[in-house]
């Protein structure tokens, strides 16, 4: 009867004159149903870590359960955390069926996706053949990511005055006099102390935890408006006259960059956001002083160097509508935008655009699509455009504007010299002249070598075998200065060793150069030069990137060298001489690209040199002087360069001319990751696709991998076929298959 009580006082309209023997049955039918008259059905994906849900699963959830919130439902034995993408009204009157489930939690207050994010995510799976739940994730900072473990907004205390007190102490009342209004209770506490406990206690103030916000950062304008030439002032005539894509093929040092600023400030005038994308978190520093110097704004900066609390403020300042320059990294195109009125794209051939884990989108077709949504323009620039865009652009789907000319100084002379055969001697005779010419001019030299570490093998003399890595098919790098072997495909390191594992002789040898074994050499033979390495280890630590770009624009140190991350977009006037070493590794590769990215670095590399009133110059050290990317990289003519090597393109058949998807395998064994990709190639075999492979890539973390590759000419067919295929496809569950669709790297 304490139950009958207790509801009556709950309920007494139902159960005022209706109980009996069968009173709880008829009040739990009657609560069940008029429960589930309060709620609707929602449609969600869901995240799991090992099986594919790549389908959406129906619940029941409060009416303020919203598309766009995440939601921790009930899935087997387990909890799992939702996308919400659909709602609908639910009959509790109608039978199903089945049973429904009911939603555990509702996460979100608010939807942390707005519709056109969740259709672009929709759209990013159809497009790359990911799972929709990883295109949700991409779009999301940590602290909301759509996971399991969903990480929690960090708060703060604030205090607030809520009475008027007649008569403080005299720290009371300095405390008092502080806080006009509210303040943040931690720096409060640490100056004040106790009295500020006191004033809480006595009522006088009062707490609260909110969400961590930004803290504004007003900057000063110090830039002043450089007069544009007159090339500049027609391709801005071209840009703002274009209804499509713009394709900005402007040589290094042509003005780029002031044109991105002035469609910037158009925009900003206008009332609209502006995003500018780099493709290198070390450059975002460089462009972020050229937009708050020009602006006097507080520039959101978004990319994966923040840590996750810094990367979702800056996410909810454009959550929140604030008007301003956005410069990111590849990440900051899923922002979630309301008035996008300007993308770029800087250095838009980059291939840290593409995205190489699930969902492996490219930028440049996320900024397409969203500019579609927003009615933006999109400017796609870059000194050596990728073969894709620019024969786009010779074809007119994208608009094409050329600048031609350097704005300041001329373009570098290149030459080509053979290095020497002797292992022990990295840079040739005609290399350290010019080193040492340039440092007693007090003029900056950068040094270019795309291999980090102190040498890539370390083998034995006696028994000529290499130290490998354990859980892959590679050899182990030297990293002299950490008296580490480490492996760059795995992570794996060990400590240094003396003695080969193979036969215990002690005569190891180093072989290759990497940027630390280049660094010791130059130190050496330039003991009085201020030498800065930049490759990933000695950037390794946050904003360590940017503070060497720093020291190094300040004149802070005379010859910088380091991996390609130092080929892009730098703007150092004193840089008079710029070095590429070993170059040969890039053209020798058996990649489509190869030949094609080789340009690209030469002629990147070549423009950091000379882009002042001082005349410029470039070395190549290479074997293969006669090769053509040299011929047309001396004269800087991609487009002779562009239409010589689209013959090979052609007679290949290859990429700009077809379209490629490449399916990889990853298994425990060799044997199973061949046999999935050959009953999968048996199955897709057509007319009107190619079929290469299945390829042996060799093992990385003891794992087997081998690929598929589909060359064909019409991609969304390509799409449909693997797609159905995929779906009917019996895969042992320790395989893993992965879809990369326009693939950047086949090596």
């Amino acid at each position: 009867m304490k139950t009958h009580s207790l509801l009556q006082k709950l309920y007494p309209s139902l159960l005022r004159d209706t109980w009996n023997s069968q009173g709880y049955s008829i009040f739990f039918l009657w609560y069940n149903k008029s429960t589930k008259n309060t709620m609707h059905l929602v449609h969600l994906y869901l995240e799991h870590r090992t099986l594919k849900l790549n389908q959406t699963y129906t619940y029941l959830a409060p009416h303020h359960c919203v598309k766009g919130m995440r939601v921790r439902v009930p899935f087997g034995a387990q909890n799992l955390v939702g996308f919400v993408v659909k709602t609908e009204e639910f009959n509790a009157d109608v039978d199903l069926g089945y049973e429904l489930k009911e939603v555990i939690e509702v996460i979100d207050e608010t939807a942390v996706l707005n519709d056109e994010l969740l259709n672009l995510g929709l759209w990013m799976a159809e497009e790359t053949l990911a799972p929709v739940v990883s295109c949700f994730q991409a779009m999301l900072p940590k602290l909301s990511n759509i996971r399991s473990s969903v990480k929690t907004i960090r708060l703060e205390r604030w205090v607030i005055k809520t009475g008027q007190p007649n008569k403080l102490s005299p720290t009371q009342q300095a405390v008092w006099d502080v806080v006009s209004h509210e303040s943040l209770y931690t720096p409060l506490k640490k100056r004040f102390g106790s009295p500020v406990d006191t004033l809480i206690k006595k009522g006088f103030l009062t707490t609260e935890e909110r969400e961590i916000d930004y803290r504004s950062q007003l900057k000063d304008k110090q830039e002043s408006y450089l007069s544009l030439s007159l090339d500049q002032v027609a391709a801005l005539k071209a840009i703002r006259q274009a209804d499509k894509a713009v394709c900005l093929f402007g040589t290094t040092g042509s003005g780029k960059t002031e044109i991105y600023l002035t469609l910037a400030e158009e925009a900003l005038k206008a009332g609209h956001q502006a995003l500018i994308l780099v493709p290198e978190i070390g450059l975002t520093p460089q462009m972020v002083a050229r937009v708050q110097a020009r602006f006097g704004q507080d520039v959101i900066v978004y990319h994966s160097h923040l840590n996750d609390t810094e990367r979702y403020l800056q996410y909810k300042r454009v959550r929140d509508g604030e008007k301003t320059v956005v410069v990111g990294t590849r990440s900051a195109i899923f922002l979630p935008f309301h008035d996008l009125s300007l993308i770029v794209l800087d250095e838009e051939h980059d291939n840290s655009y593409k995205q190489e884990s699930h969902p492996r989108y490219h930028t440049k077709d996320i900024a397409l699509k969203r500019a579609e949504t927003f009615k933006a323009k999109v400017i796609l620039g870059s000194a050596t455009p990728s073969f894709e865009t620019y024969a786009r652009a010779l074809k007119e789907v994208y608009t094409l504007v050329k600048l031609e000319a350097r704005v300041k100084g001329e373009l570098p002379k290149i030459q080509v010299v053979t290095p020497l055969r002797q292992q022990r001697q990295i840079l040739a005779p005609e290399t350290l002249k010019a080193i040492q010419t340039c440092l007693d001019l007090h003029q900056q030299v950068i040094i270019l070598l795309n291999r980090r570490g102190y040498a890539p093998i370390l083998q034995c003399l006696v028994c000529a075998k290499a130290i490998e890595c354990p859980s892959c098919d590679r050899l182990l790098n030297v990293h002299k200065e950490d008296n580490l072997l480490k492996c760059h495909s795995c992570g794996y390191q060990t400590p240094l060793v003396h003695v080969c594992p193979h036969c215990q002789s002690t005569q190891l040898r180093m072989l290759g150069v990497g940027t630390q074994r280049l660094e010791e050499e130059i130190r050496q033979r330039f003991p009085t030069a201020k030498v800065l390495r930049l490759d990933s280890d000695s950037a390794s630590k946050k904003n360590a990137h940017g503070q060497i770009l720093e020291a190094f624009s300040n004149h802070e140190a005379d010859i910088l060298l380091g991996t390609q991350m130092i080929a892009k977009g730098l703007d150092i006037p004193s840089v008079t001489l710029s070095i590429i070493l070993e170059i040969d590794q890039s053209l020798l590769r058996s990649d489509y690209r190869s030949v094609e990215e080789a340009f690209d670095l030469v002629v990147q590399t070549a423009g950091r040199s000379g882009r002042s009133d001082q005349m410029g110059k470039v070395i190549v050290q290479s074997r293969l002087e006669d090769h053509y990317v040299h011929q047309f990289a001396k004269k800087h003519d991609f487009d002779g360069f562009f239409r010589y090597e689209m013959n090979f393109r052609k007679v290949g058949q290859n990429p700009p001319y077809t379209y490629l998807i490449s399916i990889n395998a990853s298994a425990p064994s060799q044997a199973l990751a061949a046999q999935v990709l050959y009953t999968l190639m048996e199955a897709l075999q057509s007319s009107t696709l190619t079929c290469l492979g299945p390829s042996d890539l060799g093992k990385v973390q003891n794992h087997y991998r081998a690929r598929l590759i589909l060359k064909g000419k019409d991609l969304n067919q390509m799409r449909m076929m693997l797609q159905e295929k995929l779906g009917q496809l019996s895969v042992h569950p320790s395989c893993e298959l992965t879809v990369d669709v326009n693939p950047r790297s086949l090596f």
